[in-house]
């Protein structure tokens, strides 16, 4: 039998599942430094299945941007604008999200093989000019960071006021 891990955040109105498998993470939206930002941004994308009442209420996925500081030292966990992971929650479960996102960056082999995996295929990809060697150079070097993340590491900047 396949065991897989899976994390609960228990809401007011359902259960989102987070079941931890390669296919339910995925990795986007890079931002690069450039004249206005000193630091480097990305979204995690989580696939949730929701329960509610007992019974199957659908996928969603949600988000939360990463931002990492110019010297690659520490990492901001921020609340996207639209399909936050942190939406419409109150502040326990809030906490029980922030938990899930610890989780993922510090202790989770799948997000850690995600992670790899874009490694492998950037080093793969044929970059042909000065512009995409350097913004490979960059992608590579924050998945890398993301492979040796400590609890120390991140920093949430997640409004917790009861909003729900």
């Amino acid at each position: 039998m396949n065991m897989l891990e899976s994390k609960v955040i228990q809401t007011r109105f359902e259960k989102e599942i987070f079941i931890e498998e390669k296919s339910n993470i995925e990795i986007n939206g890079f931002h690069t430094l450039d004249k206005n930002t000193s630091f480097y941004e990305f979204m995690v994308g989580l696939d949730l299945i929701r329960i509610r009442d007992n019974e199957y209420y659908g996928n969603k996925t949600s988000y939360v941007n990463i931002r990492i500081s110019e010297d690659f030292q520490s990492l901001f966990v921020i609340e996207p604008d639209v399909q936050s992971v942190f939406a419409i929650k109150n502040k326990q479960e809030k906490e029980a999200a922030i938990e899930l996102i610890q989780y993922l960056l510090v202790d989770s082999q799948t997000f850690k093989q995600v992670v790899s995996e874009m490694i492998s295929n950037i080093k793969r990809e044929n970059v042909v000019n000065v512009f995409e060697v350097k913004e490979a150079n960059i992608k590579l070097a924050v998945l890398e960071r993301l492979l040796n993340v400590s609890n120390e590491d991140i920093k949430f900047m997640i409004r917790l006021e009861n909003i729900a």
